[in-house]
């Protein structure tokens, strides 16, 4: 009996030798192959089917859910104000008047006598 064998160079510098059955195809000439197939027989916390792109994205439309990752530059935005109001670069002159507003009205208003 005839075994037929390919020697492909491996990381380490050597070769690996595999055998092979008639209807091998090498990896160039191979397609690659993209599915969905992580998703497959994937049920929502209810037990709706969303086993499919199409079918989570239905389902998280009619549900009112959001990934994370579509908040990503929001979240981002959000940071940077942060970041800017810890080191007093925003909203500084709306913060003086507004401290100022409540010192005359503090002023204003008569102590009550304990």
């Amino acid at each position: 009996m005839r075994r037929r064998y390919v020697y492909r160079p491996n990381a380490e510098g050597g070769v690996d030798c595999i055998e092979v059955t008639p209807d091998y195809q090498s990896a160039e000439a191979r397609p690659p192959v993209y599915t969905d197939r992580y998703m497959e027989g994937l049920r929502a916390t209810d037990g709706t089917d969303i086993s499919s792109r199409g079918k989570r994205r239905e389902y998280m439309r009619l549900n009112g859910l959001a990934d994370a990752d579509d908040y990503k530059e929001s979240w981002a935005k959000a940071e940077q104000q942060r970041a800017d109001h810890y080191q007093g670069r925003a909203g500084t002159q709306e913060r003086r008047e507004d401290v100022a507003r409540a010192m005359h009205q503090l002023s204003r208003t008569p102590r009550r006598q304990t």
